[in-house]
């Protein structure tokens, strides 16, 4: 099966589809999903300039490509800064959320297509991290 690239991150025939329910855990993220094969899958996320993921933690990995802008992400208590062609690999039940404070970021993500479902970290251990680094505290808008 070939899916043919258009141009500005998109491929043919790949529409657009919700990151997640609305819930107020995240903003101006994109979710396309490339290719659900029999064992995993293959998606790719646009974040807008401001915007960020769902803060998270769950038993399945991701192996993240970074492929657009320059962002953050979030891993346990630190916080990296990512560009182009930058790897993350987030091992199971890791803290994440990725983050586009500058410019606009895109990634290519590949999970398991059978996992468990995301746990959003709630806000005593929202708190216990930025306890740990206080640098963190601007990457969260989330009350403290």
């Amino acid at each position: 099966m070939l899916i043919k690239y258009l141009k500005n991150f998109r491929w043919d025939g790949i529409e657009q589809k919700p990151y997640k329910t609305e819930d107020g855990s995240f903003l101006n993220v994109k979710r396309f999903e490339i290719v659900k094969g029999n064992d995993s899958e293959f998606r790719y996320f646009e974040i807008s300039k401001g915007g960020y993921s769902s803060i998270e933690k769950h038993e399945h990995e991701h192996i993240v490509v970074f492929v657009k802008g320059k962002g953050y992400v979030l891993i346990n208590d630190k916080i990296f800064e990512v560009e182009p062609f930058d790897v993350i690999y987030i091992p199971s039940w890791t803290i994440h959320r990725f983050i586009a404070k500058d410019e606009d970021i895109g990634f290519f993500c590949i999970v398991k297509k059978d996992r468990d479902r995301p746990q959003k970290l709630n806000d005593d251990e929202i708190r216990k991290l930025v306890e740990n680094n206080p640098n963190l505290s601007e990457f969260f808008k989330e009350k403290l």
